[in-house]
């Protein structure tokens, strides 16, 4: 069977992060359960993604990567967002009992945010099918609606 490169693309890249993210959160709503600190999740959590880069460099290195200033910069900053998106749940779910089933929907509109960022500032307008991105964008919408009346 001959797979295509957008397919393995997809399936790499978006199903299996999916699934991965997906778990992830169920996994931090465990801990929660058990109180562990926001604090000490976010550390322990950047031990292991730091573990998991390490590894990942010898394992996915590609010559034409490099580490320059302007990208270890934006590296930085997600970082910075990622820690205080993830703080921010933790707590809801420590401090509020908020339901992973509803926070994890409404976070992930963040889908929103990297889809318009990237037809702007990315200009991927030109390479993608725009009229089912906007269909797709409004489902993501109505289902945050919806859940944020559960």
């Amino acid at each position: 069977m001959n797979i295509s490169n957008n397919t393995l693309g997809i399936m790499i890249g978006g199903i299996a992060p999916a699934l991965l993210y997906g778990i992830s959160t169920i996994t931090m709503k465990a801990g929660a359960e058990y109180k562990i600190s926001t604090s000490s999740y976010l550390m322990v959590l950047g031990i292991v993604i730091f573990i998991v880069g390490l590894l990942s460099k010898q394992i996915l290195n590609f010559p034409e990567a490099t580490e320059t200033f302007a990208g270890l910069g934006f590296a930085i900053i997600s970082g910075i967002l990622w820690a205080l998106g993830t703080t921010l749940v933790n707590y809801s779910i420590l401090k509020f009992g908020t339901p992973i089933a509803i926070l994890s929907p409404l976070y992930n509109m963040n889908t929103l945010v990297a889809v318009f960022g990237g037809m702007l500032l990315f200009a991927e307008w030109k390479t993608v099918q725009s009229l089912p991105i906007f269909i797709g964008s409004v489902l993501i919408v109505c289902g945050g609606v919806l859940l944020s009346k559960s």
